[in-house]
């Protein structure tokens, strides 16, 4: 999650260049397809060529239609207009949460150590005294040489385990990245969308979430990152499985965060 602070410097820069990044027709991934290139953007006037592929919000817009399939994360809704999907988008959707529940199943996911086992970072952030907050522990998998696809159900980037005070991991949910330059599939249509963040970047190497201050360490700069993000949550109905930010409406009413966090909803 982004500051308040970083997110309104980021947005500032972020909206003085580029296009919006609208829907593409892209191959299904879990029939083999491989995914899109990346569109091209026209840098705005100022912006050296090559600097950030960037998200324009459409003018007096505070979000990016519910037809988009891939935007910064704070531009895209936060749940996903099923209705706008055709049967086959629909159905395609319930494949890549079925195949999904599946694969946790079958690999014991949520079980810590057997996530461990499968390759998962199962280490948590030491605590500061007093923080009673429900954070969102994504357990990420080790690079590895690209030899599936981009989305693949059965073996996701990183698992989403609900960390409570108290309390043990719960899996909530899932996500996928793609590399710098990748754009994220999109077999379900506009069910199935990709968010991407603010980011601190320095040459080639990996963005760096902001400071509190929102100003990047020296050589690095403020830009949209360009790996995209794709979270599935274990709530059972696509609506909210396929919700940008954790759902925690839903995740209450599935049992899956604490009844005392939940009594706000």
């Amino acid at each position: 999650m982004f500051t308040r602070t970083a997110y309104r410097l980021g947005a500032l820069f972020l909206l003085a260049a580029g296009v919006s990044l609208g829907s593409a027709g892209d191959a299904d991934p879990i029939s083999g397809g491989r995914s899109a290139a990346p569109t091209s953007s026209v840098p705005a006037e100022g912006v050296p060529p090559g600097r950030s592929l960037v998200c324009k919000l459409p003018p007096s817009s505070a979000k990016l239609p519910a037809t988009s399939r891939h935007g910064l994360i704070d531009h895209l809704l936060q749940y996903p207009d099923v209705g706008l999907a055709t049967p086959r988008e629909r159905a395609r959707a319930r494949r890549v949460l079925g195949q999904l529940v599946a694969a946790a199943d079958t690999g014991g996911w949520r079980n810590v150590r057997a996530a461990a086992r499968a390759g998962y970072d199962m280490r948590t952030a030491i605590r500061n005294p007093g923080d009673r907050s429900v954070r969102y522990f994504h357990a990420e998998r080790r690079q590895e040489p690209r030899r599936r696809l981009i989305l693949d159900p059965s073996r996701p980037k990183a698992l989403i385990y609900a960390n409570a005070p108290g309390r043990p991991l719960v899996l909530v949910g899932a996500m996928w990245s793609t590399r710098d330059g990748e754009r994220g599939p999109t077999p379900a249509g506009a069910i199935l969308r990709w968010h991407s963040h603010v980011v601190c970047k320095q040459g080639n190497r990996r963005g760096l979430k902001p400071p509190a201050s929102g100003r990047c360490p020296r050589g690095a700069r403020l830009t949209q990152g360009s790996s995209e993000m794709l979270h599935v949550w274990f709530t059972g109905d696509l609506r909210s499985a396929f919700a940008i930010r954790a759902p925690e409406p839903e995740l209450c009413a599935g049992e899956l965060l604490p009844r005392g966090y939940c009594r706000r909803f």
